[in-house]
């Protein structure tokens, strides 16, 4: 009988970082506003208790700062809502794109 190894590199998972200046302006324009914390003090705390709880779970979530113009910007030339899905699928992109930068450094010496 073999041992399985197990792998134990977490997993990483990005998370819609706002900052305090523009929680008011995210809120003007996010379809699902009322499904949001009423203050940026609210979703920061529910946001790190969050982390915590995936951490436990040994999945690593980074904070991904967000321009709130910029993700505007992003869904209207989708012609996609700002939600909580968009917002996901943004995070995402940005992501994707730092990786991509990250190793096209990485293969330039």
């Amino acid at each position: 009988m073999t041992k399985q190894t197990i792998d134990v590199t977490p997993q990483v998972a990005g998370l819609c970082w706002i900052k305090p200046d523009q929680w008011s302006r995210l809120l003007e324009v996010a379809e699902d506003r009322a499904s949001l914390e009423a203050t940026w003090q609210e979703w920061e705390a529910k946001s790190l208790e969050m982390i915590e709880v995936f951490a436990t779970r040994n999945i690593l979530i980074e904070k991904v700062e967000v321009d709130v113009e910029a993700l505007i910007s992003w869904c209207q030339e989708r012609e996609k809502p700002v939600n909580a899905s968009t917002r996901a699928e943004y995070v995402t992109a940005l992501m994707m794109e730092q990786k991509k930068l990250k190793a096209d450094q990485t293969t330039r010496h």
